[in-house]
């Protein structure tokens, strides 16, 4: 038997102020028979004599810092190292809201023939924490795979694997930037019980050393797109090396037909009083702020505050389904 039921796997490299907000909460949201697992890339900014003081004083259960070769290694040596039946991806500058998971977590533990859970997540930039952003796009990836077996691509931030599972799904690629991106579009492509939880399990806090933001700086300000399209076209079986095939990856003629047929699919879709959808939707916090700026500081406490009480809103209203291909739920996807 696993020595945990789940174990939170986090990979860090010089955050150390977002960390201290990611890892305070982590800590006091761990049950006993949870396990904190963190892998830092060889940070020099404090983050190691951090977390060796935490580890002393028994609050993480495991750590190793040393030097890494991006944050797909960091979170393979983190999942080698779990002792739990499944594992919750951390990263060291978002925000998780800790009862949803423990949801998604019972569910896992009952349902053993599921090996990853996907879910809700929003986006807050930590500029304008007056609204945030849900990432409608990705339940509807995960409906089109669920209904038609596309090859989709999904977040990480609310992903639980189980860990026996991981000999199914593979470890993370450590040739990629993108990882969650390049994981979901494989286990898409492969046969692999994916389910979906309904709450919003997580929040992305945009800030100046996102991934994105630092990937697509300058010159290279479609390189995540890029690097995206590389996978899908490895992984979507639709695509080969026939002319057809490249034409498509390089003309988006399909998307030229598409648009203009838009507005008439919506109609269509209101009068029949079936779900179709749009954009992502962008609600209001309910944050203020003052006059005065704040400090980095103060607006990263501000952040993060700001994403918990938006989950907790958010679940509050939205009671949680699970959905997956074997449960009559399924049929709410239709």
């Amino acid at each position: 038997m696993p020595d945990y039921a789940l174990s939170y796997v986090l990979t860090t490299y010089n955050k150390l102020p977002y960390l201290k907000q990611v890892v305070e909460r982590l800590i006091a949201a761990r049950q006993s028979d949870e396990e904190i697992v963190v892998a830092d890339g060889g940070s020099k900014d404090g983050t190691p004599e951090y977390l060796q003081g935490l580890f002393d004083a028994g609050l993480i259960q495991q750590f190793v810092s040393e030097r890494d070769r991006g944050e797909a290694h960091g979170f393979n040596k983190a999942m080698l190292r779990a002792k739990g039946e499944v594992l919750k991806l951390v990263t060291d500058d978002d925000a998780f809201c800790y009862p949803a998971i423990q949801e998604a977590k019972a569910f896992m533990l009952a349902n053993p023939e599921v090996d990853v859970l996907a879910g809700n997540t929003g986006l807050i930039h930590i500029e304008h924490l007056d609204s945030a952003m849900l990432y409608d796009d990705v339940a509807e990836n995960y409906r089109r795979w669920l209904l038609h077996q596309e090859v989709v691509w999904m977040i990480g931030l609310p992903l639980i694997i189980r860990r026996s599972s991981l000999a199914i799904t593979g470890l993370f690629h450590t040739g990629v930037v993108q990882v969650d991106t390049e994981f979901t579009y494989r286990i898409t492509s492969l046969n692999v019980s994916l389910a979906w939880s309904t709450a919003m399990l997580s929040v992305r806090i945009e800030n100046p050393q996102s991934n994105f933001r630092v990937m697509n700086q300058g010159k290279g300000a479609d390189t995540s797109s890029r690097e995206a399209d590389r996978m899908r076209y490895y992984y979507d079986k639709r695509f080969g090396n026939d002319l057809g095939s490249l034409l498509r990856q390089r003309v988006p003629y399909i998307e030229w037909l598409k648009k203009p047929l838009r507005p008439l699919k919506r109609v269509l879709f209101a009068i029949l009083k079936r779900p179709d959808y749009q954009s992502n939707a962008t609600m209001p916090t309910g944050y203020s702020s003052n006059s005065a700026p704040l400090s980095a500081n103060a607006q990263l406490a501000a952040a993060f505050v700001v994403a918990d009480k938006f989950m907790a809103e958010y679940n509050r209203v939205h009671p949680t389904e699970f959905l997956f291909k074997n449960n009559q739920l399924t049929k709410a996807m239709g």
